[in-house]
């Protein structure tokens, strides 16, 4: 769930392994009539707060419920656009499974129209397995997660999309450099009601659809809008577990029979 260099986004402001989502769209029924935004000075535009405490809140509430588990484990599907060729957006879709221990540990694996790609660290090193290419490289690692993800985009030039979800404290994290946040209502997701929200600065507009009955995230998306092209990427969570038993053999990747070790920056450029 990794995204490439120039899409990606700092650390610790963006969102995980991650960290690719369909495009939305707003459906406008025949006769629907546009809502015309409040002018300067009305009461409206007056009070209208940049950021909503009522936003701040529930991302609050998500947060400390990430951050409150030493480890977690999740399965889902992202989706993300990269420039082909002409320079255009194509669209990629892949599915993940992420496992998180807190504060050395993090495994991900990712199958999808992109090569299958597997990512561990264990408080000592990280290692990239990429099977299609036979292509197994590790390196040194910072002995913490918050430390080790920087570091993966230094010597691997990889970037976590939702990787603010699961630093040490998500909550500064999440809301590092917005300037203004929303609620643009409720949304269904497989059924279930959830609380949409949008965050905007200068660099991205993130969106998190929370689950209010486990105030976990439900789906995420990311839009570029320093850009010029302006892609998107979005992820949709399923099987969240927090706290789950996480054996040491979850974060260990010995070099596969008949792969070839190679430098941990060759590896990791196979990831896209």
């Amino acid at each position: 769930m990794f995204t490439i260099k120039p899409l990606g986004r700092a650390v610790l402001s963006t969102v995980v392994f991650g960290l690719a989502l369909s495009a939305l769209f707003l459906a406008l029924g025949e006769g629907t009539a546009l809502a015309q935004p409040p002018q300067v000075g009305s009461p409206a535009a007056a009070v209208a707060p940049a950021k909503d405490p009522a936003v701040m809140a529930l991302l609050k509430q998500m947060c400390d419920r990430l951050q409150a588990a030493k480890t977690l484990t999740l399965r889902g599907r992202a989706w993300l656009e990269l420039p082909v060729a002409g320079g255009e957006l194509a669209t990629f879709f892949n599915d993940f499974d992420v496992a998180v221990r807190r504060p050395n540990g993090l495994a991900s694996h990712r199958i999808g129209d992109l090569p299958e790609f597997r990512f561990v660290f264990d408080g000592k090193a990280m290692t990239v397995y990429v099977p299609s290419l036979g292509k197994w490289g590790t390196t040194s690692a910072p002995s913490t997660l918050d430390a080790m993800l920087p570091a993966a985009g230094e010597e691997g030039d990889l970037n976590l999309p939702f990787d603010e979800l699961l630093v040490a404290d998500p909550y500064t994290a999440v809301t590092a450099g917005v300037t203004e946040a929303i609620k643009a209502g409720q949304a269904t997701i497989q059924g279930k009601k959830v609380e949409h929200l949008v965050l905007s600065s200068a660099a991205l507009r993130v969106e998190y659809w929370i689950d209010p009955g486990t105030t976990l995230p439900a789906r995420s998306l990311v839009v570029y809008v320093d850009h010029p092209l302006r892609p998107h990427f979005v992820v949709e969570y399923a099987e969240w577990k927090l706290d789950p038993k996480l054996p040491d053999a979850t974060f260990a990747l010995p070099k596969p029979q008949g792969a070839t070790e190679v430098n941990f920056r060759e590896a990791a450029s196979a990831f896209r």
